[in-house]
């Protein structure tokens, strides 16, 4: 993939907007991705065609009994890092411009949106689509409920449950049940 300055200043947390120099290469790798994606939603697959061409979108190889139900949705996909024998139930949505790191035996369930961009408070600067990223990690042996939403910068400790619906605004310590709106600590497990 080509390098650019946008590359440096999303993985700096520096802010990013339309007249950043190099925003032409992000588009450019924006459009390349929502092609695979296209294709990979879209077309019948075999298991092995279909973990092949999420290998390129992703550009690594999945591993183990890794699967991603389609419809998938991501920015980048190379900003996607998934262990072993992990899950990713319907119409997930990884918002990458910033890294996902999921771990091993990881459940993530359908609707689940995992979110790296934040976008300014100033309505000026959103104005011009500024966006800055914080990265998502997901600890082995974690299981996602349906519809939850990881917000950027969290990490999720391993052998978590995120209940279903939840808004995951902070991390979330090893061995953990959280749940809600903001998500809270339910109880240890």
């Amino acid at each position: 993939m080509e390098k650019s300055v946008v590359w440096d200043i999303l993985k700096s947390g520096k802010e990013v907007g339309r007249d950043t120099p190099g925003h032409d290469v992000y588009n450019r790798a924006l459009e390349a991705c929502a092609e695979k994606r296209l294709r990979y939603n879209t077309l019948p697959l075999t298991t092995e065609e279909r973990k092949a061409m999420l290998s390129d979108m992703l550009g690594t190889p999945v591993v183990g009994g890794t699967k991603v139900v389609p419809p998938f949705h991501c920015d980048l996909g190379f900003n996607i890092k998934l262990g072993k024998n992990v899950l990713i139930n319907y119409d997930c949505v990884l918002l990458d411009c910033g890294e996902i790191s999921v771990g091993n035996n990881v459940l993530i369930g359908p609707g689940t949106k995992i979110v790296t961009a934040k976008h300014p408070l100033d309505a000026g600067k959103r104005a011009d689509w500024s966006v800055t990223c914080a990265p998502v990690n997901i600890g082995d042996d974690v299981w996602i409920g349906a519809g939850a939403v990881i917000l950027p910068g969290v990490s999720v400790g391993a052998r978590s449950v995120i209940g279903a619906g939840s808004v995951v605004t902070k991390d979330v310590p090893p061995d953990t049940i959280v749940a809600g709106n903001p998500a809270r600590i339910l109880r240890k497990l």
